[in-house]
């Protein structure tokens, strides 16, 4: 702690405010097509504390899923930064794993097991041995105990997200960025994999980043909500969410909250939407 003199000598100053875990500050992102180079996002600005649960929603083209790329270090800001405890971003690191829609992200020649063990061992330089018991641990903990030896072909498209959170469980990274990893589900299936994601926090308290266009999705999985303009993308509301509290879909709270985000979100078209 700094002090200060005073007229009646030493004082202590007050302490400092602590560094937040990932700062986003005045966050410009552009892209080039083959004809123009496009702004995604412009000044955005948020904070997001460790553990927490921040979902980006927004209309499509907003720059949700350029945001998530600039966190994960694949995308220079036009202008801005991004720091992760105090330190600017600036490459992909292991410190910060991606989930993203698509489910062939696995490496197809592998199997579920060898997946996370070559995670591991490439990140972690663990030996085979330790890494494969890891690896089966976290098979168990996303439910997908006894399918250690099948490969992706062969797993529908719930289970490769599983494996590939596992994955990312797997580098121990810091934070989890998930760009709209349930869309492509069933209703059934998302909706499983949403109450397995919250199961999965409560017993390990990663940090999430979580890229939607649903509603119900971000009201479920968000401990916050930062709600993004038509493009190019601008905050223009973050809503924070209880869902220890509301609980359920038919929660009293729940329908006035979706009302809410519904009405900040599609202000200029409310007439359609509802």
């Amino acid at each position: 702690m700094a002090d200060r003199l005073s007229a009646g000598g030493i004082e202590a100053s007050a302490p400092m405010p602590p560094v937040p875990f990932l700062e986003v500050r005045n966050l410009t992102l552009q892209y080039k097509t083959d004809r123009y180079l496009v702004t995604a996002t412009e000044d955005i600005g948020f904070q997001i504390r460790e553990s927490d649960r921040l979902v980006l929603l927004g209309p499509s083209g907003c720059g949700k899923s350029t945001i998530l790329k600039a966190v994960g270090g694949f995308l220079k800001p036009a202008k801005g930064r991004i720091s992760l405890n105090g330190e600017e971003v600036k490459k992909p690191g292991a410190d910060r794993a991606m989930v993203f829609q698509e489910f062939d992200q696995l490496l197809p020649w592998k199997t579920a097991l060898e997946n996370i063990v070559f995670a591991i061992r490439e990140t972690r330089k663990r030996g085979r041995g330790e890494a494969v018991e890891e690896a089966r641990a976290l098979l168990k903990k996303v439910n997908l105990e006894g399918f250690e030896n099948a490969y992706p072909h062969g797993l529908s498209g719930g289970m490769k997200q599983r494996v590939a959170i596992a994955r990312c469980l797997a580098l121990k990274s810091k934070i989890i960025l998930m760009d709209e990893p349930f869309a492509s589900l069933d209703a059934l299936t998302r909706q499983k994999m949403q109450e397995d994601l919250l199961e999965l926090w409560r017993e390990t308290r990663f940090t999430l980043i979580f890229v939607t266009h649903s509603i119900d999705e971000a009201i479920t999985l968000g401990s916050r909500i930062v709600l993004l303009s038509p493009h190019p993308g601008k905050v223009v509301d973050e809503i924070p969410v209880d869902w220890s509290r509301i609980n359920s879909h038919s929660h009293p709270e729940y329908a006035g909250l979706k009302e809410k985000i519904t009405r900040i979100l599609f202000k200029d078209q409310l007439d359609y939407v509802i």
